[in-house]
C-alpha cells in the first residue's frame, strides 16, 4: 500500500498541476516551492505505510507485535537464565554468595528436589544464551572470601538460559491462538498452555497417550533440544500439577501423570503429562573435496554449524500436523552450499538413541533400554520421526 506514492510520481503530478503559463522547469521558482512539500509529503506516506504495517499480525514487530498478541492473551516469553549445579569442597558457601567467569556473574541458588534431595545450583544473573557455555570442572571464583571453603567449579548445565521470544516466534503462538482456536481445553489449548511457559520453544501434543482423558505435552526447548527436567516440572505444574502421584497403567506401561484435579490452567478431570522429547542424535559422515585453502577441521566446523540450524528450524517450524523428516537430499544441498567445499560423496547417515546406533539404509528398528523404538525410513535413506521425538547434531565426520 502507498508504494507508488513515491517522491518522483507526487512531484510530477504537482508540476502538472501548475496554473497554464507558469514555468515549471527545475530551478524555476513554482518547482523549488512545491519541491519541500512534495518530499515532506513522501515521508508522510513512509511513515503511513510503515503504520499500516505495525497494525497487522503478520507484519507488526517488537512492541506492536507485544500489543496485538496481548489482545488475544498471548504474550512474549520472557528470557531465561542459565543455570548449573555447583560442585564445591570444604565449608559450604551460602545461598546468595555470588560468583563469576569470564565476566559472567552468578548467584547461588538452593532447592529440594521432588525425591527430597537437595542441590545447590549457580544462576546466572543476566538472562539470556551467553551463559551456557561453561564447560563442566570449570572453577567458580568467588567475589568475597568464603572462610572455609576450598573449591568451587560449575557441574553439568541444569537448564540452558534462553533469549526473549523472537518476533517469527511468537508471531506463530498468536497465529496458532487465533487459527486454533485454542479454548476449552482443546489439542491447541493444551498447545498454547505449553508454549507460553518461558523456556519452552515447542509442544506436541498427543492425545489420549494412555487412555481415555490422557493427555502428553512433548516439550522442545528453545534451543530446539529436548527439554530440561526443570522446563518440564514448570510446564507440568503450570499446565496439571503432579501431588498425588495417580498412577496410569496403558498398554502395559506405568505413568505417573497430573492430579486432574483443575488446580493447574488444564480442565478437570483431564490428567496432563509433560514430557521431554527423545532425543534422536543424527551422526554424518561423507567424503569431500575441498579447495586447497580450507582444512578438514574447518569444513567440519562449518558444517556442523549450518546443519544445527537446519535441524532447529525443521523442528520448531515444522507444522503440527505433518511428521518431522531428515531428508538426506536436503543435507547434501547444504554441504554443497559450504565456502571451500567443491563436492561431496558418500553421505551417510545414522541416528542413535541411548547410545544405540542404527544405520540408516539398516534395519527398521533401535533400543532405548525399555523397548524396541521404531525409526521409519524410506528406500532414499531419510530418517522420519514421530512426534515424542527431536533430532539434534550428533558428530560430523570427514573421510
Amino acid at each position: 500500500m502507498f508504494e507508488d506514492r513515491t517522491y518522483e510520481k507526487i512531484m510530477d503530478e504537482c508540476l502538472a498541476a501548475a496554473p497554464k503559463g507558469i514555468d515549471v522547469r527545475q530551478g524555476s521558482i513554482f518547482y523549488d516551492a512545491v519541491a519541500a512539500a512534495c518530499f515532506k509529503i513522501t515521508q508522510y506516506y513512509a511513515d503511513l505505510r510503515n503504520a499500516f504495517d505495525l497494525v497487522f499480525i503478520t507484519t507488526a514487530v517488537d512492541e506492536y507485535l507485544d500489543r496485538r498478541g496481548a489482545e488475544y492473551n498471548v504474550f512474549r516469553n520472557s528470557a531465561t537464565r542459565a543455570t548449573y549445579k555447583f560442585v564445591f569442597s570444604g565449608t559450604g558457601p551460602l545461598v546468595g554468595n555470588r560468583f563469576f567467569h569470564n565476566g559472567l556473574y552468578f548467584i547461588l541458588r538452593y532447592r529440594e528436589n521432588n525425591d527430597g534431595t537437595n542441590v545447590f545450583y549457580l544462576e546466572a544473573e543476566e538472562p539470556g544464551i551467553a551463559g551456557n557455555n561453561i564447560v563442566n570442572g570449570t572453577a567458580a571464583i568467588p567475589l568475597d572470601n568464603i572462610s572455609g571453603l576450598e573449591s568451587a567449579r560449575f557441574g553439568d548445565l541444569l537448564e540452558p538460559g534462553t533469549d526473549t521470544e523472537n518476533d517469527d516466534s511468537y508471531r506463530r503462538r498468536i497465529q496458532e491462538k487465533i487459527a486454533g482456536p485454542a479454548e476449552n481445553g482443546n489439542r491447541q489449548h493444551y498447545k498454547t498452555w505449553c508454549e507460553s511457559v518461558d523456556g519452552v520453544g515447542c509442544a506436541r501434543i498427543i492425545s489420549h497417550f494412555a487412555g481415555k482423558n490422557t493427555v502428553m505435552g512433548v516439550i522442545i526447548g528453545a534451543n530446539g533440544e529436548p527439554g530440561t527436567d526443570e522446563l518440564v516440572k514448570r510446564v507440568q505444574d503450570y499446565v496439571d500439577p503432579i501431588t498425588k502421584n495417580v498412577k496410569i497403567i496403558f498398554d502395559g506401561k506405568e505413568y505417573t501423570v497430573g492430579d486432574g484435579l483443575g488446580n493447574g490452567v488444564s480442565n478437570i478431570g483431564a490428567h496432563f503429562l509433560a514430557k521431554a522429547a527423545e532425543k534422536v542424535s543424527i551422526n554424518i559422515d561423507f567424503t569431500a573435496i575441498a579447495d586447497i585453502n580450507f582444512n578438514k577441521d574447518g569444513i567440519k566446523e562449518s558444517a556442523k554449524k549450518v546443519l544445527e540450524a537446519y535441524f532447529y528450524d525443521l523442528t520448531l517450524k515444522t507444522p503440527e500436523n505433518e511428521t518431522v523428516i531428515i531428508q538426506k537430499s536436503i543435507i547434501g544441498a547444504i554441504l554443497l552450499s559450504l565456502p571451500g567445499l567443491r563436492d561431496y560423496n558418500n553421505l551417510n547417515l545414522d541416528c542413535y538413541i541411548n547410545e544405540e546406533t542404527q544405520d540408516s539404509s539398516g534395519k527398521e528398528e533401535v533400543f532405548d533400554g525399555n523397548g524396541k523404538k521404531e525409526i521409519a525410513k524410506d528406500e532414499f535413506g531419510n530418517i522420519k520421526l514421530n512426534d515424542e521425538q527431536v533430532a539434534v547434531i550428533g558428530e560430523v565426520s570427514i573421510n
